[in-house]
């Protein structure tokens, strides 16, 4: 498993790209929403972060999930990072 802080920046670098958003836009306490996602978006992000991570994440995110809280679900479920 990697460091908390290897695993926020992977996560930040995923959230950003996908969302077309800068760094500075990321806060832990901002949700997908505010950073533009629909419950579309978040099927795909979803995708992602679990193919990025190796893990499974059992129901759909929500639009309001903030990133602390994404980042929480992820290093929760013991992600080794596939990249």
């Amino acid at each position: 498993m990697h460091s908390h802080h290897y695993t926020k920046a992977c996560l930040e670098w995923i959230v950003c790209s996908f969302l077309e958003q800068s760094r500075a836009m990321v806060c832990s306490d901002r949700s997908m929403d505010e950073l533009g996602a629909d419950s579309f978006d978040m099927v795909e992000l979803q995708a992602l972060v679990e193919e990025a991570f190796g893990i499974f994440i059992p129901r759909q995110l929500p639009t309001y999930i903030t990133f602390d809280e994404l980042l929480t679900l992820v290093l929760r479920s013991g992600a080794a990072l596939r990249y």
